[in-house]
């Protein structure tokens, strides 16, 4: 394995100036190091479990960590793999996020392109996901909508249902089906769930 030394580190006081910082530059950045202060230093700041959410919404996983002195410490961050396997812990997690509307475009497509098939061997994977009655109606109301999205991949069928019936708000969903709709009779899927090219 490669030495790895940290550069760049970058410490945040808040989950909202980390998530700032994301929007920004999860396309154009490779990596993330993060530094944290530890408890004993009582310097406060952004600590790991709010920062790893923030992470997780934009697809991007944690790495290793280093010591830089006796009152911090920095972690690496960097975007997850197309293929990657996630944890049941963070698929957890990202149920979670989603239900929340924190999940962003990226985090959502990172997600959706991870390892399904060893994915699947975890019980948050078997939980059944599916439309509610009245929304399965919109989308087998447009019939080659429905034939070609029944022809997607498990996966993209799984995130894409979970994207529609996760909004909080019943006309949310309503506009998410009919995005979800307008695109599956395309014949193509949604592009807020597919990977976006990352810039060099």
């Amino acid at each position: 394995m490669p030495h790895i030394e940290p550069s760049n580190i970058k410490f945040f006081k808040t989950t909202d100036a980390l998530r700032k910082w994301m929007e920004k530059n999860h396309s154009k950045k490779d990596e993330l190091w993060m530094g944290y202060y530890k408890k004993a230093s009582g310097k406060g700041g952004l600590t790991y479990k709010p920062a790893l959410d923030v992470m997780l919404c934009f697809g991007w996983i944690d790495g290793i960590s280093k010591s830089i002195d006796e009152e911090k410490y920095c972690q690496r961050y960097t975007p997850r793999r197309k293929g990657s396997i996630w944890s049941a812990v963070n698929i957890k997690k990202i149920a979670e996020l989603t239900k929340a509307g924190l999940m962003h475009e990226a985090g959502l497509a990172a997600f959706n392109n991870r390892d399904g098939a060893r994915a699947g061997l975890y019980s948050h994977e078997q939980a059944e996901i599916k439309f509610t009655p009245a929304l399965l109606k919109m989308l087998k109301a447009n019939k080659k909508a429905w034939e070609n999205f029944s022809k997607m991949p498990q996966g993209y069928r799984k995130t894409s249902t979970w994207w529609v019936i996760s909004a909080k708000q019943e006309e949310t969903r309503r506009r998410r089906m009919n995005t979800l709709i307008t695109d599956s009779e395309a014949g193509r899927r949604i592009a807020l769930l597919t990977p976006a090219k990352r810039k060099a």
